[in-house]
């Protein structure tokens, strides 16, 4: 019996580790995806719900998480570099926590109204999620390294089209609201969607530290 446990502790269970990756991707996107739905829904008993239902994901999000540090401690080799495999995953489920503190923004701070700039934010949040869930879906697969390499980039590149948006909607912000209050309130709000296509791609980047490891 010890013998076998001893085995199982030495030889990597790989399929475990990715499976930990995708449902932490899988979370991300389904937080991503109820967040497209906030920002267009118009009653606040129905925001409120979907806030809740963000909250979930996030949740997902952070079992996935456990369940890979778990992993990484009871297991001595790992199909990539165990520091690697944390860290993207850790990036991977920041991006459901991002989304639910500034999801929960608008019922904290009672936002009758969404800055101007939030729904082309939120789309592109949806694709960055997209694109980091169908990048993790292949990392165990080699042969499919030069498709994760375009997720990365697409990453990248969303995240430049994201701080476009950003910067031209805080500056018409400040230019045309002039309570106080409500300027603090939306500036918070498209902080929090700019920095969520931020985390996306850190997440790109820790692929990369992957692929070029493995490579």
């Amino acid at each position: 019996m010890w013998l076998q446990q001893a085995i199982r502790w030495f030889l990597p269970e790989e399929a475990k580790f990715f499976d930990f990756i995708n449902a932490a991707s899988e979370a991300s996107h389904w937080a991503a995806e109820l967040l497209q739905e906030l920002l267009k829904a118009t009653n606040r008993d129905q925001r409120q719900s979907l806030v809740e239902r963000i909250r979930d994901a996030e949740h997902d999000g952070d079992k996935a998480m456990k369940d890979m540090a778990d992993a990484l401690d009871q297991t001595f080799v790992t199909p990539f570099d165990r520091e690697d495999l944390y860290t993207l995953t850790n990036k991977i489920e920041s991006v459901s926590d991002i989304i639910s503190a500034t999801a929960t923004h608008i019922s904290v701070h009672q936002m009758d109204s969404i800055p101007d700039g939030s729904r082309e934010l939120g789309e592109l949040i949806v694709k960055c999620t997209q694109q980091s869930r169908d990048a993790a879906r292949l990392l165990n697969d080699h042969g499919q390294a030069d498709k994760v390499r375009a997720a990365c980039r697409s990453l990248h590149y969303l995240e430049h089209e994201a701080d476009i948006i950003f910067r031209m909607r805080l500056g018409d912000l400040f230019a045309r609201e002039k309570d106080a209050i409500q300027l603090i309130k939306h500036k918070e709000f498209l902080e929090g969607l700019e920095n969520t296509v931020d985390q996306c791609a850190m997440v790109g980047n820790a692929m990369e530290a992957i692929l070029i490891k493995n490579g």
